[in-house]
């Protein structure tokens, strides 16, 4: 992928149905969205184990139909365009994406020097 140069608010297809597959198979944990420009930098997954619900997560099959894995895609595309630096973090509980947090950090500068 070297060379490669994405549009800001762009998520390309393979990354994004890497979220999706995140989507469907982490139980408990968080996915990151990290923006720089507003361009998609990387996405972290941090997947929890619960021992009080281990066998939930076991050999399970996607809990999203197509058309909700599409709605998502939508939704998270919609929220990640929104952020020039930040993240995006996908907060996952029992399998479900149970909210989105966007973290946007402000650069300013010529303000007593460069920066904060």
């Amino acid at each position: 992928m070297a060379g490669l140069r994405l549009a800001a608010g762009e998520i390309p297809p393979k990354a994004m149905k890497y979220i999706l597959h995140g989507l469907c198979t982490i139980g408990y944990g968080e996915m990151v969205l990290a923006a720089q420009d507003g361009v998609l930098m990387q996405v972290e997954w941090n997947e929890k184990r619960r021992l009080d619900c281990w066998h939930d997560t076991e050999d399970t099959d996607c809990l999203y139909s197509d058309r909700a894995l599409s709605e998502l895609s939508a939704r998270i595309r919609k929220e990640f365009r929104l952020l020039q630096y930040g993240k995006l973090v996908l907060v996952i509980r029992k399998g479900r994406l149970m909210q989105l947090e966007r973290t946007e950090k402000q650069r300013f500068t010529g303000l007593d020097g460069e920066g904060i």
